[in-house]
């Protein structure tokens, strides 16, 4: 962020003593106490859904609250016209994802995020809905194309050939998981979620999840959307299901502890595991390749390839277990 970014200070009820840089952030402290200077993308019509979610929130689980400036906006734009919000800042350290009891806390903290985003039917509005099966059907097709194209060339790099030898078994998988999934009743989930006026986090990673002392704040929650909790469960657990492969233990203490406050109904457990079997990974290898330089394609890109099939025969095993 810029000098223009810091400008819009100004038009805040406090005075800034000093700021430095946080992640994708500008930390301020100034004579109100920490605050966070952030761009903001979405609609400014949402934020006003977002205080009111934030203040129903913050009853049960902490959250970094956004501010309204001098004239009572919740937000405002630089000179060229770019969006930013201010929020306060929640001073703490992030989950650690290599401890296993701090993941589990996080499971726990989003299960009563979830309890208390539920009943508010009248806030969602005309909001959409995302369908997790038209993410599924984009990413298929995007396969598809990219494996036409890899066929074609006429000389292959290694990684080229070692991504088209791997092409049959996940393609096969995307395509049986995206039918399974669209054979499930799409206008009876929408009203499940509209009718329990669920609404979910929308990015909820352990950096989003932060250690204050005794307690544990849950921050950013800009991109909140009217979903079932599925979707926040579905990103936390498969990031780090990635990083400790796939470990069976691991993934039933994860579920386990979600489900110690706020159970799936066999609706969302059906989605839940038609998230978590899609191989939603080995798409994000195939857009990364063919979205990037072919004239140069990274070592990383062969490593998380092979790390991918590796971890395969461990997905299968979790997945067979939790939802047999």
């Amino acid at each position: 962020m810029n000098d223009k970014a810091v400008s819009v200070l100004e038009n805040y009820d406090m005075e800034v003593i000093r700021t430095f840089k946080g992640r994708g952030t500008i930390i301020c402290d100034t004579t109100k106490g920490l605050r966070v200077l952030k761009e903001y993308n979405g609609s400014t019509e949402k934020l006003e859904l977002l205080e009111l979610l934030q203040e129903k929130v913050s009853h049960i689980v902490r959250t970094d609250m956004i501010v309204r400036n001098k004239e009572g906006e919740l937000f405002c734009k630089d000179s060229d016209g770019i969006t930013y919000i201010v929020k306060e800042q929640i001073e703490g350290r992030e989950c650690n994802y290599k401890n296993e009891e701090e993941i589990l806390q996080a499971f726990r903290a989003m299960a009563k995020l979830h309890q208390t985003m539920r009943d508010n039917s009248d806030m969602a509005g005309s909001m959409p809905i995302h369908y997790y099966v038209e993410e599924m059907e984009k990413h298929t097709k995007e396969c598809r194309r990219v494996r036409n194209y890899l066929r074609r060339l006429k000389i292959k790099t290694d990684f080229e050939r070692a991504l088209l030898q791997e092409y049959n078994y996940f393609m096969e998988r995307a395509e049986d998981i995206m039918q399974k999934a669209m054979e499930e009743d799409r206008e009876e989930y929408e009203n499940f979620v509209r009718t329990n006026g669920f609404f979910c986090h929308g990015d909820y990673q352990y950096h989003n999840v932060i250690f204050v002392k005794n307690d544990i704040a849950v921050i950013n929650l800009e991109r909140f959307a009217p979903d079932s909790g599925v979707r926040d469960f579905y990103l936390l657990f498969r990031k780090i299901s990635e990083k400790s492969d796939w470990s069976l233990a691991l993934g039933e203490k994860m579920l386990a502890a979600y489900e110690s406050n706020r159970s799936f109904t066999p609706m969302e457990r059906k989605q839940l595991y038609y998230r978590l079997a899609y191989p939603d990974k080995f798409w994000k290898i195939v857009n990364f390749y063919y979205n990037s330089k072919k004239s140069w394609i990274p070592d990383k890109n062969m490593e998380k390839l092979e790390n991918l099939v590796n971890q395969e025969r461990a997905k299968e095993k979790l997945l067979k277990a939790i939802f047999a």
